[in-house]
């Protein structure tokens, strides 16, 4: 049957409509038959490829993939003959032999019988998005490896100020039990002989002052006592610590120049506070318990 004038007209016009919207858009077009040849291209994917119209209409597509991208098309062919048309990435080579990174869109077609024939696909050129996602990948990993150098830097020096710090405080612990042991078993002996002779009031004095200091510098019971009992005084402290190593109310009174009533106030004042309620528990023997 043979078209009038007019519709004839308007059919070539709208053919060239759509032939000139496909030849100027700015992705690619192609169209492969059922044996992956190609039987379209579009201007934009002939620049794409980098290859002529008559370099790509005719050839299998498969001549422009390695062997990674062979697989892909292969794969996503059998999905175009069961009517998927699901949207991949693939990797073309270029007539140049570099690299095009595409996103596919493809669309299947089929005959009145509904055999495959072929399909239609957008090729969209994502090489720069492909190479920018790249870039920040690199960057992100650069930076979690610089991020964990450092992290792995601070705890080897982490580590190894601990160990310095530990060795540190065992060098002092030394330092101090030496010192303390040299005072107990020399010096504070040979005070007890001295306080024996005959003595002024001014000697004995200063000999009580010298051995009360003396205890205070050798004892760590002060501090222990004053964590554990917070309650106590700074006098009560001292005397405590005078009670564990055995000092009379006398003896405490002469060394601290009070009289025996104020010491012996102290040591009730003591016991209240530590919590001894039954007179028969001896406070010195408590505190030296005291850890």
């Amino acid at each position: 049957m043979k078209l009038k004038p007019n519709r004839e007209k308007a059919l070539s016009n709208s053919e060239q409509r759509y032939r000139t919207l496909v030849e100027t858009m700015g992705d690619g077009l192609t169209e492969v038959d059922e044996n992956q040849v190609a039987t379209y291209a579009n201007e934009a994917l002939c620049q794409m490829w980098g290859r002529s119209r008559d370099e790509i209409v005719g050839q299998n597509i498969n001549h422009f993939l390695d062997d990674e991208n062979k697989e892909i098309l292969s794969a996503q062919q059998e999905s175009r003959k069961i009517g998927k048309s699901d949207s991949y990435e693939i990797v073309w080579t270029k007539k140049d032999g570099s690299e095009l990174h595409a996103l596919m869109s493809p669309t299947p077609y089929f005959d009145s019988n509904g055999k495959f024939k072929g399909s239609f696909a957008i090729v969209t050129d994502i090489s720069k998005h492909k190479k920018e996602k790249n870039i920040l990948e690199f960057r992100v990993k650069k930076r979690t490896r610089e991020l964990e150098n450092k992290t792995k830097s601070l705890e080897e020096v982490n580590t190894a100020l601990r160990v310095l710090l530990k060795q540190r405080e065992e060098d002092k612990t030394m330092l101090e039990e030496r010192m303390v042991l040299n005072i107990r078993e020399l010096v504070l002996p040979f005070i007890e002989r001295m306080k024996e002779d005959t003595l002024s009031d001014s000697q004995r004095g200063c000999l009580n002052i010298i051995e009360s200091t003396l205890i205070d510098i050798v004892s760590p019971f002060l501090h222990k006592l004053a964590m554990e009992f917070s309650n106590l005084t700074p006098s009560e402290v001292q005397v405590a610590n005078m009670v564990k190593y055995g000092k009379t109310t006398k003896e405490i009174a002469q060394i601290l120049n009070l009289s025996a009533k104020t010491i012996e106030f102290y040591r009730k004042s003591i016991r209240k506070k530590v919590g001894i309620t039954n007179k028969a528990i001896n406070l010195r023997t408590f505190l030296s318990a005291t850890k």
